[in-house]
């Protein structure tokens, strides 16, 4: 045994492979509530099951939390493989009451956001036409996110699949300073027509409540007519670092809808940390412009793969004194030290 332990670690070290742990499923796990626990995954550890069915006691469910990293966002992945290919892995969710309209047009959110409901509902589905084929991907911050993951079979999927986890660090693509106040943020009228979904997040990688959009809305102040699928979010900013994360629709995180939104039933996630989006269309247009009291700045943006969100860092200033509030501080001092 301790030949085969040291022959295994050499063969890791010369080759890159990762041996990582297992985590198979235990019977029953057919909803949330019966999930067999997947805790501390890993980039090389991997979830076994058997499933014949894509329904009832044919659903085997996971309750997974990834193992601790550095802060930072990290894009995660677990890729479903099978001697008889045909499962389905899916990333689950919960269902999502609106909050009621923001009946005032024209002034600030009035900060009513919507309520997660208890339906489990499908955020993103695995295609057997994706590259890798049949993989599920999510983004966290190295906060030990948790989510429900599921998978699903037909009759002939008699073989045992594996579930191999990857995970990548993601640098988000800083795109500069703005001042304090009012910023929005609009991909309407950006050269596409692409319905777009983000959020934003502080500086310890934390969703703000009521700080995303789905679609633009006249309520929540839109240049437009709020009648396209765009997005349009205009929020006030203190001082200090925010990232966005931004997809097509759908993008979810444990977050509801803010009653500014047009569109404020989709579909959130159970848990905080996790940040998903449910769409394999590739090379879409996503352009954005961000827009302080001094002017805007247009940003390209593109979504080159499936279920991929695009994250973005900026900066809110410390807004300088005047010349007259400098004049009120400096002044009193310059007299003391003539006395």
């Amino acid at each position: 045994m301790r030949r085969f332990t040291v022959f295994a670690a050499a063969i890791a070290a010369t080759s890159g492979i990762a041996f990582g742990a297992d985590f198979p499923e235990v019977e029953p796990n057919d909803s949330k509530a019966t999930a067999t626990v997947v805790a501390g995954l890993v980039a090389g550890d991997t979830i076994t099951g058997n499933s014949i069915l894509g329904s009832t006691t044919g659903l085997d469910y996971y309750d997974v939390t990834v193992g601790a990293a550095a802060p930072g966002i990290y894009r995660h992945r677990l890729v479903l493989s099978s001697s008889i290919a045909g499962h389905t892995g899916s990333i689950r969710g919960l269902s999502q009451t609106a909050a009621p309209a923001d009946t005032l047009a024209g002034t600030p959110w009035d900060g009513v956001v919507g309520t997660p409901g208890a339906l489990d509902n499908t955020l993103q589905s695995s295609s057997a036409t994706s590259v890798p084929a049949r993989f599920n991907q999510w983004y966290g911050f190295g906060k030990q996110e948790r989510l429900y993951y599921r998978v699903a079979g037909v009759a002939a999927t008699t073989a045992n699949y594996v579930a191999t986890m990857e995970s990548t660090p993601v640098v988000p693509t800083d795109i500069g300073t703005f001042q304090p106040g009012s910023i929005s943020i609009s991909t309407f009228a950006q050269g596409h027509t692409t319905d777009t979904d983000f959020w934003v997040y502080d500086s310890g990688y934390n969703a703000m409540p009521g700080f995303g959009n789905d679609d633009e809305s006249v309520l929540g102040g839109t240049p437009g007519t709020g009648t396209s699928l765009q997005g349009f979010l205009s929020r006030t900013y203190a001082p200090g670092t925010y990232y966005l994360a931004l997809s097509n629709f759908a993008l979810a995180n444990n977050q509801t809808s803010p009653s500014d939104d047009d569109f404020r039933t989709g579909t959130v996630l159970d848990f905080a940390n996790i940040v998903a989006n449910s769409s394999t269309t590739l090379n879409l247009n996503l352009a954005f412009t961000m827009t302080d009291s001094v002017g805007s700045v247009s940003v390209p943006n593109t979504k080159l793969g499936a279920y991929d969100v695009n994250f973005f860092k900026f900066t809110v200033a410390v807004p300088e004194p005047t010349t007259l509030a400098f004049a009120a501080i400096a002044l009193p001092a310059l007299l003391r030290r003539r006395r």
